[in-house]
């Protein structure tokens, strides 16, 4: 398999743009000076189209000069959306929910799928650079797909795990057959699962590293697929891509403890739990079909010594990455901390992760500089790439309008 896309990274760029002000165009400098020729954009349908056919000119904008950029930098890039919209009667016009299943023509439930397809087939069409299109966000877990209402009602109600995975099973239906309407050049990857735990719903026996989740979840999709009671017993009618979340979570017994905290070293473990989904892959005859690992990253939390140790890490699982034929991409999670943002919103404490979710970045905040961090380093040591990452880094952070 061809490795030129081997390594790239995530990162919601054109979000920051606006809540920053510095073109998100201008960090894809970042990305390439790294080595890296993939780049995960955050290309929400929500935020893009007005509604499944509208496109907000000043979001099209904004979307088409990265895209413009990237192709200058030949960045191949994968856009994602996890945000879709509701029809007239649910309790959301958008968001990450969908009503109760119900696949009688004109319910609740096949407006929204319909709607689905349409957005999709208005956001291919706009955008031929995409490559390719990732068309959803960990489904497996209760924060990306559950009931119409969840988060405004009951909490306590989520979609079951099967209940998710027959919707996920629909909505990657829905959403490639607009994709192949939009643009039938493009690729579809299916959505990307993550780790398993009871509490956040991805329905995986408890006693198996959280890890082997994506796994777990990949065949649950694969099952239903060739059941015959689906829209397709052929796979490609689904995605031409397979996708999933590489995390290294911690697999110490420690109560309470966040799994992103002081993990072990990747070692075979890792290579394994990848190996898992593309076992799955094989067991169901999609053994030609390509992976992307769509997020792989440390969080330091601050800690100058996890920074420095989690730069080896992050080259040990590149290497790693290297040797499995099945990779097309390594997408590291993500371009920039989020301290500076998080402090001028003053919402640090209710982001998704906390503290957590602060430092994944390999470049300091532009309000710090864009300064590469210890990853960054690793990552461009295992590119080869000479560029002085620094100097781009501080061109980038002269950028920020006054008074950011």
């Amino acid at each position: 398999m061809n490795k030129e896309r081997l390594f790239g990274i995530g990162e919601p760029l054109v979000q920051r743009e606006r809540d920053q002000g510095i073109p998100a165009a201008d960090y894809l400098d970042l990305v390439s000076g790294l080595g890296c020729r993939a780049l995960r954009s955050w290309m929400h349908i929500t935020e893009i189209l007005k509604d499944p056919v509208t496109p907000d000119p000043a979001e099209l904008a904004r979307h088409k000069k990265l895209l413009k950029r990237a192709a200058e930098l030949d960045i191949e890039v994968t856009g994602m959306s996890h945000e879709w919209f509701l029809p007239e009667g649910c309790i959301q016009r958008t968001g990450h929910a969908m009503p109760a299943r119900d696949l009688t023509e004109g319910s609740l439930y096949m407006q929204a799928l319909r709607m689905l397809e349409e957005s999709w087939c208005t956001m291919a069409s706009l955008f031929p650079e995409v490559a390719i299109w990732e068309v959803g966000n960990e489904w497996n877990l209760n924060a990306f797909l559950h009931p119409d209402g969840f988060l405004m009602t009951d909490m306590s109600r989520p979609f079951s795990p099967d209940e998710k995975y027959d919707i996920a099973v629909d909505m990657m239906y829905f959403s490639a057959r607009g994709i192949r309407r939009g643009n039938p050049k493009a690729l579809v990857a299916s959505f990307s699962p993550a780790l398993s735990t009871p509490a956040l719903g991805g329905g995986m026996p408890d006693f198996f590293p959280v890890m082997y989740g994506a796994a777990w979840a990949l065949d649950q999709v694969y099952q239903r697929i060739q059941s015959g009671r689906y829209w397709s017993e052929n796979t490609d009618d689904y995605f031409d891509i397979v996708a999933w979340h590489p995390y290294i979570f911690t697999t110490r017994e420690v109560a309470d403890v966040d799994l992103f905290l002081d993990v072990e070293e990747p070692d075979t473990l890792w290579r394994d739990f990848n190996d898992a989904c593309y076992r799955v892959m094989r067991k169901y005859g999609d053994g030609g079909k390509q992976a992307i690992l769509t997020e792989a990253g440390f969080t330091d939390c601050g800690h100058p010594d996890w920074e420095a140790r989690y730069g080896k890490y992050n080259q040990k699982i590149m290497r790693y990455a290297a040797e499995m034929p099945y990779v097309r991409t390594l997408h590291n999670f993500r371009l920039l901390n989020e301290n500076a943002m998080l402090s001028r919103s003053g919402i640090e404490d209710n982001q998704i992760g906390g503290l957590t979710e602060v430092y994944f970045g390999l470049f300091t905040d532009p309000e710090d500089g864009c300064q590469p961090r210890a990853r960054a380093r690793a990552i461009q040591e295992m590119t080869g790439s000479t560029a002085d990452l620094a100097a781009i880094g501080r061109r980038i952070s002269q950028k920020l309008p006054s008074g950011r």
